[in-house]
């Protein structure tokens, strides 16, 4: 049921053209969904997640094409420098002349088919089969985790672009209150209410934030650069993001987010499938111990040798047994079960750097929360403070380095706001990401596929 899901889900996102969905998002806007499944589409990261899959899959078709029989044909053509004969000696013939008669002829055709059914194998086929349909969901699992790691990326990509397009409205906020100030500030200096150099700090502040600004302005290139190449998006074509840097409440606590990454993680199921692996492993080690018994059905025809004829049929039961090999097998055997142990103490690892993981991103995102909180209070105080600032300096109460310090002091808190939204989104994204279900938004909860499957 879940791969097919999957592979309703990968139609549906193959749904629309390349050149259709470009022109669609051009008139319409990318929002972050809509980016994070042309991301899945047209990643070679997807292409060869996907081929592994397939590959996958095949192997398990030919393992399972082991159990059924096997048809060989086989034909010889010999061809002689002279007719063989066979002599029978006097004693035998009981004449006194030799008697010989010719055994077939200069040329020689002998065609031959069998067909062989494995009876017993010592589970040796079995093992082989159970270990590529292991191989199959191995490769599900990696595609899953190319998967949320495709969509980790868009997210990190996406909001990147959305908080340097925020520093850029900071910028030109901060640019066009300077440059009202400094017109304010000329004003006060010509008619001799300021001294020269409160004009010239005005001037100064202003070519340094106008400097921040191209500073901002390539920063946002940069990032739209980054989002482009992950979208494979021609850079020529204008790219309009649609979304909001907003706060969504996240509701799940620690503890539950430890429990469903031991649940959904694709690392720690992947720990589970080698140890299942290993399993086999041992069982088709000790295959070997066992005769391998099979039935055998031929068919020859002969033409031009001595039992030339008509077809002849034969069955026969095949038993072949490795009596003694010098303990190769039974340290093949030990081999395997090292492995197995191996493949534990994996798992044990994977698990604890798991949770480890979940504990990082939590904290991280409980750390991004609080920022918030802190960032909106402060921003708004910012903002009072510069109004107050800027109406005393219009009445030549404050000075104007007074005014240069709220407009700082603004654009900072401006700047650590939207900072710690993008930080607080991204860490929501993180942290599903350590628990291994990250999906884009407004999908349904991911469910990796489980080892029953």
């Amino acid at each position: 049921m879940v791969r097919l899901a999957k592979v309703l889900c990968f139609l549906w996102m193959c749904a629309l053209p390349t050149g259709a969905l470009a022109e669609e998002v051009l008139e319409e806007g990318l929002g972050l969904a809509e980016a994070i499944r042309i991301v899945l589409v047209e990643s070679p990261m997807s292409e060869i997640a996907e081929a592994e899959v397939t590959a996958a899959e095949d192997g398990r078709k030919a393992a399972r094409g082991h159990f059924l029989p096997k048809l060989r044909a086989e034909v010889d053509y010999t061809n002689l420098n002279k007719v063989p004969a066979i002599v029978l000696p006097d004693e035998i013939a009981s004449s006194p002349f030799p008697i010989q008669f010719s055994a077939g002829d200069t040329e020689q055709l002998n065609v031959r088919a069998t067909l062989q059914q494995p009876l017993f194998t010592g589970l040796a086929l079995l093992t082989q089969y159970r270990v590529a349909r292991l191989g199959t969901q191995t490769a599900d699992l990696r595609q899953e985790a190319t998967r949320q790691e495709l969509i980790l990326r868009a997210y990190e990509a996406y909001y990147g672009v959305l908080l340097a397009e925020k520093f850029m409205d900071v910028a030109e906020q901060a640019v066009a209150q300077l440059t009202s100030q400094a017109e304010v500030a000329r004003q006060f200096y010509e008619t001799g209410v300021t001294p020269k150099n409160e004009y010239l700090k005005v001037l100064v502040q202003l070519a340094d934030t106008k400097h921040k600004r191209i500073i901002a302005n390539y920063e946002l290139g940069f990032a739209r650069s980054r989002l482009q190449t992950l979208l494979r998006w021609d850079a020529r074509k204008p790219l309009r993001l649609t979304e909001e840097l907003v706060y969504r409440p996240y509701e799940r606590s620690l503890d539950e987010c430890i429990d469903v990454s031991f649940q959904y993680h694709p690392d720690i199921l992947l720990a589970g499938l080698a140890i299942e692996r290993a399993s086999q492993g041992i069982t088709g080690a000790r295959s070997r111990y066992f005769p391998q018994i099979s039935l055998i059905g031929g068919l020859s025809h002969e033409e031009g040798g001595f039992t030339e004829g008509d077809e002849i049929f034969s069955a026969t039961i095949h038993a072949e047994w490795l009596v003694w090999e010098w303990g190769s097998n039974y340290y093949e055997v030990k081999q395997e079960k090292s492995r197995l142990l191996q493949s534990k103490a994996r798992k044990t690892q994977t698990t604890d750097l798991t949770e480890l993981g979940v504990r990082e991103a939590y904290i991280a995102l409980q750390g991004s929360r609080e920022a918030i909180e802190v960032a909106r209070v402060g921003i708004e105080q910012a903002e009072e403070n510069y109004r107050i600032t800027d109406e005393q300096f219009q009445e030549s109460i404050a000075t104007s380095q007074e005014v240069l310090d709220a407009q700082t002091g603004q654009s900072r808190a401006q700047v650590n706001y939207y900072e710690a939204l993008n930080s607080y989104n991204i860490a929501i994204a993180r942290l599903e990401r350590a628990m291994g279900v990250l999906q884009e938004p407004g999908a349904a909860e991911n469910v990796p596929v489980s080892l029953e499957e």
